[in-house]
């Protein structure tokens, strides 16, 4: 019998929301997914909140509700479209959109918004979300927390594998075909963010499509290696970053000095600083010759893929689907996962991914009001 959730994720690249349809009665399998984009005038104003700004409580309160309010009538509508009452689901796992991520402030905090309240009023849905915070309070990272979803959905496998999600930011999952070896997790630094920021203030796009700008630039090696001078990069996980760190001003401090190199070159060395530290930290940190599978937006960057297959050259390289896995609807699996995890009272972050001090069931419940 099959037992449905719902998960669904605005990512740091914020471009749409992702949903997907999980039964998780056994092992969960992903039955239906999409990716609904958000209306112009709210994904802006969620661009604006990644920096202060004036009038910043009201826009945050605003952008709050607002986005909890779209997330619910996008889930009525997915669910339509497939046929799925609303009824027949026990919860939906809401990460909302990272606002703020500081687990090195003291104390460290990680703010997604995205009105639970209304998502459950909405929907007439149970709602899991906040599922950050509780992690953060037993000072873990709050990031990654797909990978135990990673280990569920793609256990057991014959071989070691990496699973190198690249939104906005990167994060790699690393599973280990022996069970006696612990899985773990760590966001490796930028994904998409840099990429999309520079192409948006130098072309006014959204993003490069196939990598087409970054394949004709050439790489200015003077920038790329003071790029990755960062210490961010010599840190051992545990580690998490966001759009606060890896955004156009990160780019335009990286220039100084450097003010005669072309846009595209500019790109082409954003595409293989990008794709140099997510090889450099899985050679240090993954087991020899493992698969990795890549999910997220970037595994459709023809361009980026080509430098992460030579520079993981000793690796078999591939995106999720030829594994039968969309690799747009991971992440907002993983989340209709950890709504489970809290309705069945089990712990959902992994501390040798995050650094917390311990296991923790994860999220705060909203409770539908529909009686049965």
């Amino acid at each position: 019998m099959s037992r449905f959730f719902i998960g669904c994720i605005s990512g740091t690249s914020i471009d749409g929301l992702d949903i997907a349809l999980v039964d998780i009665e056994h092992k969960p399998t992903i039955s239906a997914s999409n990716t609904i984009s958000l209306p112009e005038r709210l994904r802006d104003q969620l661009r604006e909140l990644l920096q202060p700004g004036p009038n910043e409580a009201f826009r945050l309160g605003l952008s709050h509700v607002q986005l909890g309010e779209f997330i619910g009538k996008a889930i009525l509508h997915f669910l339509k479209d497939n046929g799925v009452d609303p009824s027949e689901i026990v919860a939906v796992g809401s990460h909302g959109q990272t606002v703020r991520h500081h687990p090195e402030a003291d104390p460290g905090f990680s703010l997604q918004i995205g009105s639970g309240s209304h998502i459950a009023e909405i929907t007439g849905i149970d709602t899991v979300a906040d599922f950050r915070s509780r992690d953060l309070a037993l000072d873990g990272e709050g990031a990654p927390l797909v990978p135990s979803f990673h280990r569920t959905l793609l256990h057991p496998c014959e071989d070691d594998q990496v699973i190198l999600n690249i939104g906005g930011i990167a994060n790699v999952t690393i599973l280990y075909s022996n069970d006696q070896r612990p899985f773990f997790g760590f966001d490796t630094g930028p994904g998409n963010s840099l990429l999309d920021a520079w192409v948006n203030d130098s072309k006014q796009l959204r993003y490069d499509a196939n990598g087409d700008w970054s394949a004709s630039g050439r790489v200015s090696h003077e920038l790329l290696e003071a790029l990755l001078e960062d210490t961010f990069f010599t840190l051992d996980p545990p580690k998490s970053t966001g759009k606060e760190k890896f955004n156009l001003n990160y780019i335009e401090q990286g220039l100084r000095g450097f003010s005669t190199i072309k846009a595209r070159d500019v790109q082409s060395t954003l595409c293989e600083f990008t794709a140099v530290t997510a090889a450099n930290a899985i050679k240090r940190w993954g087991p020899g010759a493992a698969r990795v599978v890549v999910c997220g937006g970037g595994r459709l960057n023809a361009d980026l893929m080509r430098r992460l297959a030579l520079h993981l050259n000793d690796r078999s390289v591939i995106r999720s689907e030829e594994i039968n896995v969309d690799g747009d609807s991971l992440e907002a699996g993983a989340f209709a996962w950890l709504a489970r995890c809290f309705i069945d009272q089990v712990p959902g972050n992994v501390p040798s991914a995050t650094g917390a001090k311990g296991e923790r069931v994860l999220g705060c419940l909203y409770p539908s009001g529909v009686k049965a």
